[in-house]
């Protein structure tokens, strides 16, 4: 990488760069008639309509902004980016 070049958080105007905006993983998504909602226990199991191999999804607002590998760091979960859409 040419260590002039800027990378797109580079770009951003200062006022902006630094806004906190709510990220979320998706892992799946499914849909479930009310009945099944109301029948949930512990225990209860709902599949997710998605392959495990499959990439989880991180979302902005609504958008997909990458795909990736859920792994885990420091004892955490974690997402691995290996797409930006």
């Amino acid at each position: 990488m040419d260590p002039n070049s800027k990378t797109e958080s580079d770009l951003l105007p200062q006022s902006v760069a630094g806004l906190s905006l709510r990220l979320h993983i998706s892992l799946g998504r499914t849909t479930l008639p009310l009945k099944e909602l109301f029948k949930m226990t512990a225990g209860s199991t709902f599949g997710l309509g998605k392959l495990l191999t499959e990439p989880a999804e991180a979302v902005v607002n609504g958008k997909v902004l990458a795909r990736g590998q859920l792994m885990v760091l420091d004892g955490n979960y974690a997402l691995k980016v290996v797409e930006k859409v």
